[in-house]
């Protein structure tokens, strides 16, 4: 009898440990592999979610005969909430909902404009999303970007990316991830940026652009910085990495293109005369990449001066422009200065200061800029 019982009684513990699973479930085949997420206000109060995912039946399998432009689908669902509306997508198609690996999260303008907050809690509590996923808006509806047709084997959600990663290339184009993004958004002494993005061309293959950079006040989307103003942006922040501009040489009769190949901005806040006032150096190394003349002449020692020169005028007066109209006309910093203030000199602003934005216009600052040319060809007089 012992030896019954020692014999049926693991039979039963494994009946029941295995009843009801379904292994099958967890298979990617089987889920709905989101790599784009697009939110949009209704009229009612809802949302609307456009998830853009991977066709798991194509990628999974290459003989199932699906078209190559298949290799995504896209899907829009309404609900109370993000989670209810999501949930519904699962009922809609009988998959459940991978969101670990999406890549972009996407808000309408009107959504941006009439504000976050009532949209981010999802993303921060469920624990399957990504702090580090990249965030932006759309100039239309976060449907019609996330759902954009690229042509075939091309993901929307992976082109979108590759545009945003082009920060480190492009100084007018600017990146923020989620979690940037809600620190900004609750902190007292900066403002959150992020991309503006749209679409165009034809119906079958859309093409994806980023148009401006959008500057939020509370969670609401105020106004918008475009080109040069973005690299103003990106100087005044610190995070320049690359970079074209131009600069008009009135002693030679040119315009020269200069390329920037390194850049250091050093902020340092000080109290001076009971006012809060800042300091900016910048300092740039520059290449020549390409000089614009109707008379061709030899790059000598003074025009490098000169452009050095031209260079220093034109990005200190850039910079004192965005300074003044973002702290002045608009009462914002998106620059992060007050957030630097309040590290260096936390006594001064908890007894001084109960409103960064009422005190930006009375902020006084000091714009120097240093620029040296490395490069002015690709000859050996230039090593």
């Amino acid at each position: 009898m012992r030896n019954i019982v020692k014999f049926v009684l693991p039979l039963i513990l494994l009946c029941t440990l295995f009843s009801g699973c379904d292994f099958s479930a967890g298979e990617l085949k089987n889920r709905l592999i989101v790599q784009a997420i697009g939110i949009d206000r209704n009229e009612d109060g809802g949302v609307r979610v456009t998830l853009q995912t991977l066709n798991t039946e194509m990628t999974g399998n290459p003989n199932s005969g699906a078209n190559p432009g298949d290799i995504v689908n896209s899907m829009t669902v309404e609900g109370k909430t993000i989670a209810e509306a999501i949930s519904n997508a699962s009922e809609t198609v009988g998959k459940m909902p991978l969101l670990s690996q999406n890549r972009l999260l996407v808000f309408g303008r009107e959504t941006a404009e009439q504000g976050l907050h009532g949209y981010l809690d999802y993303f921060v509590r469920n624990v399957q999303n990504r702090a580090t996923v990249l965030v932006a808006v759309s100039d239309t509806t976060a449907e019609e970007l996330v759902s954009a047709k690229m042509g075939e084997s091309v993901l929307a959600a992976d082109s979108i990316e590759n545009i945003l990663q082009a920060e480190r290339f492009n100084s007018n184009i600017v990146n923020r991830e989620l979690y940037n993004l809600v620190n900004k958004l609750d902190s007292d002494t900066a403002d959150a940026v992020l991309p503006i993005l749209r679409v165009g061309g034809e119906q079958e293959e859309s093409k994806i652009q980023m148009l401006s950079a959008a500057v939020f006040q509370e969670d609401c989307l105020r106004y918008e910085l475009r080109d040069e103003n973005i690299t103003a942006l990106l100087l005044l922040s610190d995070e320049a990495r690359s970079g074209v501009f131009t600069v008009k040489n009135a002693l030679y009769a040119s315009e020269t293109v200069l390329r920037i190949q390194k850049c250091n901005t050093k902020i340092t806040p000080t109290v001076q005369s009971g006012s809060v006032s800042f300091r900016v150096a910048v300092k740039l190394h520059l290449d020549i990449i390409e000089n614009k003349t109707d008379n061709p002449f030899t790059v000598d020692k003074a025009f490098i001066a000169e452009t050095q020169k031209q260079a220093e005028i034109y990005i200190t007066d850039l910079l004192n422009r965005n300074l003044s109209y973002c702290f002045v006309q608009m009462q914002s910093d998106p620059f992060c200065f007050g957030m630097r203030f309040l590290r260096l000199h936390p006594r001064y602003y908890k007894a001084n200061i109960t409103d960064w934005k009422a005190v930006l216009p009375s902020v006084q600052y000091q714009v120097e800029t240093k620029a040296k040319i490395n490069r002015v060809g690709n000859g050996v007089e230039n090593l």
